[in-house]
Order: structure tokens, then C-alpha cells, then sequence
């Protein structure tokens, strides 16, 4: 995690779709076509903000974890 995300996450607990994507490791336009096809992690908005929770952005990860044999958990 880029440790310029640190403080805000301690104070807010929640990320801009900019801070979400480089936390998850993908593109803001990643998250945007997700959120449009009503995919990715849960999101929320408060007018045209979009904000992701941390909690939610580990819980996704966790989510989508793979185990070594090459299944799903």
C-alpha cells in the first residue's frame, strides 16, 4: 500500500475512486466500468463523489482469493 493512503485511511476510512484503484492495484477506468456493469467492490456517492470503504476493498480482495489448487475459496 503506497504510503501516502496511510493517514487518509486513518482518518476517514474510506478512499476516492483514485486512492481505491491504486490500493487494489488496478485503474480509476477499471472501477468505473465495474461500477457500471454493477460489478467490482460495493461503492458508495455522495452526489458525484464516489468513495470506496477499506473494509470493503479488503473483503473484495478476500472475495476473489484463489487457492493453490486452482479453485475458488
Amino acid at each position: 500500500m503506497p504510503a501516502s493512503l496511510e493517514p487518509a485511511m486513518r482518518r476517514r476510512g474510506a478512499l476516492s475512486s483514485k486512492n481505491a484503484a491504486a490500493y487494489i492495484d488496478t485503474t480509476e477506468g477499471t472501477l468505473a466500468q465495474w461500477r457500471h456493469r454493477g460489478e467490482g467492490p460495493p461503492f458508495g456517492r455522495i452526489g458525484r463523489k464516489v468513495f470506496y470503504r477499506v473494509e470493503a476493498l479488503d473483503a473484495y480482495l478476500r472475495d476473489h482469493e484463489v487457492d493453490q489448487s486452482g479453485g475458488d475459496r
